[in-house]
């Protein structure tokens, strides 16, 4: 059997239309030229129902065979007759053909229904219509199994135990509640219903040997086959002088907080439990011998022995610089970057009393750890953060439980330079409340507020967050596209259809975005995904069902108010309500970078990237330095190669790498499907036929390349993947020497986002860049959620956003497009995508479309020919405007420097208009506009006279 892992066939690869066939087939050999002929296939299906799945017989040359009867179909073999047309050789039985149906890019797979196609002359000719006909054919013998690619293959663990194979192996362990196999790292094992025939042959508590190098993280496997269902399954590896670890057990999540599983393994199937072995770099070569032991509840304790023979060489950084190690599993444990140092362009957080200061921003607590002021000294433009402090707050923020609370005293104090928190504690009748806060340097406030009820009690909580109406003229969020505030608002929790929990008030220069949780949040799905995953309703703001938010404007304050309604708390019971606040915007924009930084969204060789006028690069997945979905690493060599030649011609190179979807290429799938739904979110399977045939079910789908044949499934939210993320970007970096991030769609949280901006920092000699993409998720598959809402959390540590896909660049207001697409008040500058987006209108905003599906290098050049990268620039957002237009639908940005006066101006106007254009003092200006192929024709504009400009379009100007 040797590595094919099938006891009966030799292995291998070899190419065909799989489309058409599937990927996989046996071959049998026809000795002679017969009428029929019968073949017995071992194939060791673990496809849940064989018989309903069609197959299909290819002669020598490739021709299809019609004549084929199927007399077996079960999970441990077929039996067909057909007819070898073209005498003796090789015929092809393909046994799993498939259909993709649907979106290319996420295809549903299914396999063919059984189809008569055999003659019924043929038929009743060879007596195929009696039940003994199989027996009394020549035999065409099966030697060969075949898959159409090495990742699809079945090899060596995909080949199940027969049933009387599994049966004859429990009966020789009669008595024992599991079997236990060990595997080398090489052959990983995703969860099973199946016992693999290369173990069934081998037999369970076989010794187990592996040769590790020195400095290597070593990662070997133990299927546990449950005889009668397990619980409380655990193992451990003793006797080595080496530190291990039991990963499938639990380890380190994504903030940095130990965490333990519980293990069960239904009646039937099969787990693998894997472990890590840390060899040191200075371990002695030589033979290592110990034990993996496991045991469960009520089972006794079984073991196998092991023996690590660790050789002379040595690895560097554990081995992760070779994915087929495994090596790379140590990261899932990884705390790099969990600390509290500050990132730029943030300061340190400050505190003085009560009083936290923070980069443009101040929060003053009052006595029961909530904000009672909030000021902000962003200047108007968002261009300093070292204007007049303007207050946001209207009145304090409070929290009431209806019945009076009498407060402890509030301890503050810095846990580092970027972060400060703080705690009180109160009483009341029958209730006890503890409140701990923290903010961080960014701008993130957290409140978490403890309810507990020492006897059985009624309660209905309420939070008043007041803002001044005249600092929060937008809104986005809870149903609310980014638009102007409406003066009042209702809403309720429908967290299985919406993906909302969170709202933002403010403008450009102020604003707060408020979220509501507790503590069995779990992050959802986002992109297409979200109803497989969705929000979880928090049981303290919601209630029993009678909780909701509420939105009132009077007096020159607007009140948000979560309530709870009636709250029924049993004797000894809690509830835990966490009020989340991001502190809008994050850091300055910079103009002068954003329109420098000129962006290449296609793979292309460097020379041409830089003959085009490019200075950045996204690289894309499913290209040849970066083919593979989220794991870039995989082509280490070719990526690292681009990216030398593309510094060479002066081009930063950003690749595509996010964690929201995972190829089938990452050698370490099957482990991470091993750990259930920690890493691989659940789901209804299909899709691929690749995912059915080697994850079988309870996944969700992803993105399919079907140009390089990349498959990939969803991760879910939240997971120690991201731990191996984090590690994954820092080696991109140090290794590959990649400037950046091109993060599509992201999955995971701000603490992960803040982590990895700081690995990429710490890894280089030049300042990162990271570019966020997203496409509309206001939809009903995404639970009807604002991008920019959604990723906020994300965006301290973004350096530019593409909210392009899907977004609608004609019929929306001038207030959607600030709030919703620039990422100004979050300190942020974006680009267009969807359509080419609209040049004139994405001018006064900073932005321009994607190169080169759109041509943008005419603007390019009219930003160098009029020096606006090293001008000044005032949006039409600010305060104090150089030129202004006289029209509230046609607004007007300016640049300013030496001797310079640009400006901008776009039309929202429903028809065509006029303008004339004035300065800050309301005298009128000429203006001339210079020639931008695509943009405008060259015309002068004397002092007064009107501009035409027709609706949805606009001008760049020189003002004289």
């Amino acid at each position: 059997m040797g590595e094919t892992g099938h006891p009966e066939l030799d292995c291998g690869i070899a190419a065909w239309d799989n489309d058409v066939y599937g990927n996989h087939r046996i071959l049998v050999r026809v000795i002679a030229a017969a009428p029929a002929v019968a073949a017995e296939l071992p194939w060791r299906r673990h496809d849940p129902h064989p018989e309903a799945v069609d197959l299909v017989v290819l002669a020598p040359s490739g021709r299809r065979i019609r004549n084929v009867v199927r007399t077996e179909a079960t999970a441990d073999r077929g039996r067909i007759v057909f007819e070898p047309v073209e005498g003796p050789g090789a015929y092809a039985v393909h046994y799993l053909p498939y259909a993709h149906t649907g979106n290319p890019h996420y295809p549903q797979s299914e396999y063919r229904r059984p189809t008569s196609t055999a003659h019924p002359a043929w038929v009743q000719r060879c007596g195929l219509r009696a039940p003994e006909a199989w027996q009394a054919l020549p035999r065409a013998e099966a030697f060969r199994y075949e898959a159409a690619s090495a990742v699809d293959s079945f090899a060596p663990l995909g080949f199940a135990a027969t049933a009387a194979e599994t049966a004859a192996l429990t009966a020789a362990h009669h008595g024992e509640p599991f079997l236990l196999f060990a595997e080398d790292r090489a052959h990983p094992l995703a969860p099973a219903a199946y016992i693999p025939a290369r173990w069934a042959l081998t037999g369970p508590f076989a010794p187990f040997k592996g040769t590790a190098c020195r400095g290597e993280f070593y990662a070997l496997q133990t299927g546990v086959h449950a005889v009668r269902p397990l619980t409380g399954v655990r193992a451990e590896i003793r006797g080595l002088p080496f530190p291990v670890r039991v990963l499938t057990q639990g380890g380190t999540d994504a903030r940095g907080e130990i965490f333990e599983k519980d293990i069960a393994i239904p009646e039937g199937r099969l787990r693998s439990l894997w472990f890590g072995i840390d060899v040191p770099t200075d371990a002695v070569p030589g033979a290592y011998e110990g034990e993996i032991a496991v045991r469960a509840d009520g089972a006794p304790e079984r073991t196998l022995p092991v023996l690590i023979s660790v050789g002379e060489d040595a690895v560097e950084e554990h081995g992760a610089g070779d994915p087929a190690r495994l090596a790379r599993l140590r990261w899932l444990d990884s705390t790099l970057g969990q600390d509290d140092e500050v990132v730029p362009p943030f300061t340190p957080v400050e505190v003085r009393g009560r009083q936290l200061a923070i980069l443009g921003r101040t929060v003053e607590l009052g006595a029961d750890g909530l904000p009672a002021g909030i000021t902000s000294a962003f200047t108007s433009g968002v261009t300093r953060a070292d204007g007049p402090p303007r207050p946001l707050l209207a009145s304090p923020v409070t929290f009431t439980v209806g019945r009076p609370l009498a407060y402890g005293p509030l301890t503050v104090d810095l846990a580092g330079p970027a972060r400060a928190r703080w705690h009180t504690e109160a009483t009341g009748d029958g209730l006890r409340l503890r409140t701990e806060g923290e903010l961080e340097a960014d701008g993130f406030l957290r409140i978490r507020t403890t309810v507990e009820a020492p006897a059985d009690t009624e309660l209905d909580v309420t939070l008043d967050v007041p803002v001044r109406a005249e600092a929060t003229p937008f809104a986005m969020g809870l149903g609310l596209r980014g638009q102007v505030c409406p003066e009042s608002y209702d809403w309720s929790w429908r967290t299985a259809v919406h993906n909302q929990d969170a709202l933002w008030l403010g403008g450009p220069s102020a604003g707060v975005q408020l979220s509501l949780r507790d503590e069995h949040y779990a992050r959802p799905l986002n992109t297409n995904y979200y109803r497989e995953k969705p929000l979880l309703t928090p049981r303290s703001w919601a209630g029993d069902g009678d909780g909701g938010i509420r939105l009132r404007t009077a007096d020159g304050a607007r009140t948000l108010t979560a309530y709870s309604g009636t709250l029924h708390l049993a004797a000894g019971e809690s509830r835990c309500f966490e009020l989340r606040l991001l502190l809008t915007p994050f850091k300055p924009i910079e103009p002068g970078r954003q329109l420098a930084e000129r962006y290449f969204h296609a793979y292309a060789d460097p020379a041409e990237i830089a003959a085009y006028g490019a200075n950045v690069v996204n690289l894309h997945h499913a290209t040849p330095p970066n083919p593979y979905i989220n794991d870039p690493l995989l082509a280490a060599d070719a990526l690292r190669a681009y990216t030398e030649d593309a510094h060479r011609e002066g081009i930063r190179v950003k690749v595509y790498d996010t964690v929201r979807e995972l190829t089938r290429r990452t050698p370490e799938l099957p482990v991470l499907a091993s750990l259930g739904d920690e890493v691989i979110a659940p789901g209804p399977g299909g899709g691929h036929a690749w995912l059915r045939e080697h994850l079988g079910d309870g996944y969700v789908p992803g993105w399919v390349a079907p140009d390089i044949g990349d498959v990939a499934v969803v991760t879910s939210g939240d997971s120690r993947w991201h731990n191996s993320y984090v590690c994954a970007v820092g080696r991109l970096r140090r290794h590959v020497g990649v400037d950046g991030l091109y993060l599509d769609d992201v999955a995971f949280d701000r603490t992960t986002m803040k982590r990895v901006r700081k690995v990429l920092a710490a890894a280089g000699d030049t300042a990162p860049l990271i570019d966020l993409h997203s496409c509309n998720q206001y939809r009903e598959a995404d639970g009807f959620a604002s991008s920019a809402n959604l990723y906020a959390e994300l965006m301290p540590y973004t350096d530019r956003l593409w909210l392009g896909e899907l977004f609608d660049y004609e019929g929306t207001d001038p207030a959607y497009w600030l709030v919703e697409i620039s990422g100004i008040p979050f300190g942020l500058m974006g680009e267009m995508l969807e359509g080419g987006g609209n040049p004139w209108r994405g001018l006064v905003f900073g932005m321009t479309a994607r190169a080169p599906m759109t041509d943008v290098r005419p603007l390019w050049q009219a930003f160098d020919q009029l020096g606006l990268v090293q001008a000044e620039m005032t949006g039409w957002w600010a305060e104090d405007l150089p030129v202004r237009t006289g029209r509230d639908d046609v607004l007007a940005t300016s640049w300013r420097g030496p001797g310079l006066a640009v400006t901008a101006i776009a039309s929202w106007a429903e028809g065509p208009t006029e303008a004339v254009l004035t300065d800050g003092s309301g005298d009128p200006v000429a203006a001339y506009a210079p020639e931008i192929a695509g943009f405008q024709p060259e015309r002068h504009f004397a002092a007064g006279e009107p501009v035409p400009v027709e609706p949805g379009r606009g001008w760049l100007l020189r003002v004289e």
